[in-house]
């Protein structure tokens, strides 16, 4: 708090560059969680990926040499299928949490620059 006998109000110049600075520290730090979360997308992405081929690498060493070509066949649709269902649901949820965690920033932007206004 300033001495009102000394100085009736703040400097507007200080004033006005302390709420740009505040807005771009505010800004940086949206964009920062915005690239993080768009990192641990990506990092939950290669993981899932690396296990699939894992599992498929097991199925193959272990189970399909003792399946029959049609067999063989019916696994590998079924397991396309499963994989792309579990991928697709892995993105929704991986999406829909990357989207939470940019419109709760937004907001608290948003709110943060009503209050500097």
């Amino acid at each position: 708090m300033w001495n009102l006998k000394v100085a009736p109000y703040p400097a507007v110049k200080e004033l006005k560059n302390t709420i740009i600075d505040m807005k771009k520290e505010i800004k940086m730090s949206f964009l920062k969680d915005v690239f993080q979360t768009a990192d641990e997308i990506k990092q939950n992405e290669e993981k899932f990926k690396s296990a699939v081929e894992a599992s498929f690498h097991q199925l193959d060493t272990l189970v399909r040499p003792y399946l029959s070509e049609v067999q063989n066949e019916t696994l590998s649709e079924i397991l396309e299928g499963l994989v792309a269902s579990v991928a697709e649901h892995s993105f929704q949820i991986g999406y829909s949490s990357a989207m939470q965690t940019f419109a709760e920033a937004a907001a608290a932007l948003e709110a943060g620059s009503y209050v500097q206004q």
